[in-house]
């Protein structure tokens, strides 16, 4: 399955369709390419990924860590709009974004999650918002299949279009959110996280898949049967002897074939059974070797450790805090993407419904980890704030509002 979906997807094939002069505007044909070698289209890559992530399990660990990592609980902050408004705000919004009827709340968590699973499989999150009939609030947002998005390039930038087989639909900057992970100017399209590692994963499928089979022929155990040729008796025929030695043979045969596992063979002493199994465990370790190494390559292209998806390689606690920090800090650099989005989707419900001031997003990233380290790091900043009021460099206004950020895990 592996090798003809490689073969079909690496095909070279282009990359999306030329780029198409707006009206009369004449400008330079571009086409958006791809790196020499990496010429499948974008909606084959996409496919691919989201094939990995479904059927391998180190990769679907991966996606759903880093998900639910980056998941974590959204707050707003109002500025120049009451407690109770902007309370009902966020609870209409809520309501609104429930994915399907069925669902009765949560519908901002839902669509925290789906941007974060779509931001890692396919690179990208898109979706459109759709206004009531009287343009007075959102009805709904409608998250769009990813595949399905294509990019020119005119004079005036990037446009995005939602295509298939029967329509091609240019979509709108004022309702269409569109967001690439590790995108830039010249290519707006996003990398997955899983990008880097489509070759090494069908290595590992594939020696797991060997390593099956081996097992299978080398775990259990043969018997073997040894009969020792009878010998001619005097005046007997060949014929005679052939007919009675293949008898003998086929007799013994059917006997072994017809024992249950409780049952004993029972024979002269010109039968000898020999049991037929693999000695030692040298076959073993090395697959368990080979394994382990493409597993640890498969976790550094999804930017893991081994220990968060599982696998006890002997880290060391201070090592695995060491990583699982580092680890929080490529978190909020993602979740500032998610912060742009959600501060776009509710200023835009504000800006319908007439409502002032702005609004903050917050993810709370607090955990039970580490929660001493935290205090201490309070402690010290909280002390070194009354020290300079106390010293008078800083005035009353300026120390509280200094002592009022502190607040760890927040960002």
């Amino acid at each position: 399955m592996f090798k003809t979906m490689f073969k079909d997807l690496l095909a070279k094939t282009k990359a999306n369709r030329p780029i198409q002069p707006a009206g009369n505007q004449k400008i330079k044909s571009f086409e958006l390419k791809l790196p020499s070698g990496y010429g499948y289209r974008r909606q084959d890559r996409i496919s691919l990924y989201r094939f990995l992530a479904e059927n391998i399990s180190v990769l679907n660990g991966a996606i759903w860590l880093w998900t639910r990592l980056c998941s974590a609980p959204v707050e707003f902050k109002f500025s120049g709009l009451s407690e109770t408004s902007a309370k009902d705000l966020i609870n209409r919004i809520d309501n609104i974004l429930i994915p399907f009827s069925y669902q009765k709340s949560g519908g901002i968590e839902t669509l925290v999650n789906m941007y974060f699973h779509s931001l890692f499989i396919d690179g990208c999150f898109g979706g459109e918002v759709i206004l009531t009939s009287r343009k007075n609030g959102i009805a709904e947002f409608y998250p769009c299949d990813n595949k399905l998005l294509s990019f020119e390039r005119a004079a005036d930038g990037w446009k995005l279009y939602y295509e298939n087989d029967t329509n091609r639909i240019k979509l709108e900057p004022g309702s269409f959110y569109y967001s690439g992970l590790d995108a830039t100017s010249h290519d707006p399209r996003g990398v997955s996280l899983l990008a880097s590692v489509g070759f090494v994963s069908h290595l590992e499928q594939k020696l797991i898949r060997d390593m099956s089979q081996s097992l299978e022929r080398s775990g259990y155990q043969r018997i073997q049967v040894q009969l020792t040729k009878p010998e001619k008796m005097p005046a007997e025929s060949d014929n005679a002897y052939i007919e009675r030695a293949n008898r003998y043979f086929d007799s013994t045969v059917e006997m072994m074939k017809s024992l249950k596992p409780a049952d004993s063979a029972v024979t002269w002493d010109d039968v000898k059974i020999n049991a037929i199994s693999p000695s030692g465990t040298g076959a073993a370790t090395s697959w368990y070797l080979y394994h382990r190494a493409l597993v640890e390559d498969v976790c550094a292209g999804v930017h893991l450790d081994p220990f968060m998806l599982g696998y006890s390689f002997g880290t060391t606690q201070t090592w695995a805090r060491f990583k699982f920090e580092l680890m929080m800090r490529q978190i909020t650099a993602v979740q500032e993407k998610a912060k742009s989005f959600l501060k776009w989707l509710v200023e835009l419900e504000m800006a319908l419904r007439g409502l002032p001031g702005e609004v903050e997003v917050f993810f709370d990233n607090r955990r039970v980890f580490g929660s001493l380290e935290r205090y201490k790091a309070e402690s010290i900043m909280a002390e070194s704030i009354i020290a300079q009021f106390k010293a008078g460099l800083l005035e009353k206004a300026e120390a509280r509002e200094k002592l009022d950020k502190i607040e760890p895990g927040i960002v």
